[in-house]
């Protein structure tokens, strides 16, 4: 019999702490309630929970500073969900640069909250790769273009892209390609907002381009990207999610081992999961090099 996941569901309003935790036992979830952000951090200084569904607007302490505390104070962290009303783009992606895994409006479409739900705990209790699966060769030393530089971040990531590149010295010769885990209009902003703060060209990547130096490609939302090893040039697909995410950091980075050898460099910044773990063996496999947070 599987074990029961534990779910701690915060909100201050009654009638939806009642209708979650009956969706949610329905479901197969163990369901604690707490009615505000600091009676919540009491039940998780206590008990180990899977996941924590919270509410952004509540008294004493609310979803965001809850959040916040969780990544202070609680290890191993749990999934976290933030549910609110509040649905403008500027919200999700405040929520989200706070240290929330993800985000799903009021009124709640009970499907797709427990597909991502059990996705994303499922994403959390990731074990560490493996063997990896395979091994890139290069029996003539290619010298690519210019030197790749693929990273790859999820939760808390844009802080941490911003910060990454506010402290790269100025016309580096080396392409940037980003994988940052999230929703098309959160990458889409998050671009816009990366290029103030850099002096190298920032664009969402497109289909069938070639990278040129000191430009920063952010991989779409919902695609994979990828290098071709034959041209350089940048392709993206819908294929399967690796890793539960699409974009995934692996698939990026695989190409990246495949077309630019001991040329690729694998940065890995803040997030979820494992996704990026085997993509920076194999960037390594080649003689690249690999950075981790």
């Amino acid at each position: 019999m599987a074990e029961l996941k534990n779910v701690l569901v915060v909100d201050d309003e009654l009638t939806n702490l009642i209708l979650l935790k009956r969706l949610l036992t329905k479901a197969g979830y163990s369901i604690v309630t707490a009615h505000n952000g600091m009676e919540a951090i009491l039940y998780l200084e206590k008990e180990q929970f899977d996941a924590v569904l919270t509410d952004w607007m509540m008294p004493e302490i609310d979803g965001i500073e809850l959040i916040r505390q969780m990544r202070e104070k609680i290890s191993p962290l749990p999934f976290i969900m933030m549910i609110t009303a509040l649905v403008s783009d500027e919200a999700k992606r405040y929520a989200l640069e706070s240290g929330a895994d993800d985000y799903i409006a009021k009124p709640i479409n009970v499907e797709e909250l427990l597909s991502r739900l059990k996705d994303g705990i499922e994403k959390s209790k990731q074990a560490s790769p493996g063997k990896v699966a395979q091994m890139f060769t290069r029996e003539i030393d290619v010298v690519p273009p210019h030197v790749a530089i693929a990273i790859a971040t999820s939760t808390g990531g844009p802080p941490a892209l911003v910060e990454f590149f506010q402290n790269m010295p100025d016309k580096i010769s080396a392409s940037f390609f980003v994988v940052q885990h999230g929703p098309s209009w959160m990458l889409e902003t998050f671009s816009s907002r990366l290029q103030k703060e850099t002096a190298y060209d920032v664009l969402l990547a497109s289909n069938g381009i070639l990278p040129e130096v000191g430009c920063i490609y952010i991989a779409p939302g919902d695609k994979h990207m990828r290098i071709e090893p034959s041209t350089y040039k940048i392709v993206l697909d819908e294929g399967p999610k690796e890793n539960f995410v699409r974009p995934a950091a692996d698939t990026l980075f695989r190409s990246v081992a495949a077309a630019y050898g001991r040329y690729g460099i694998g940065v890995v910044l803040t997030g979820l999961g494992r996704d990026g773990a085997q993509g920076a063996a194999q960037i390594a496999s080649v003689k690249g090099t690999v950075i981790v947070q």
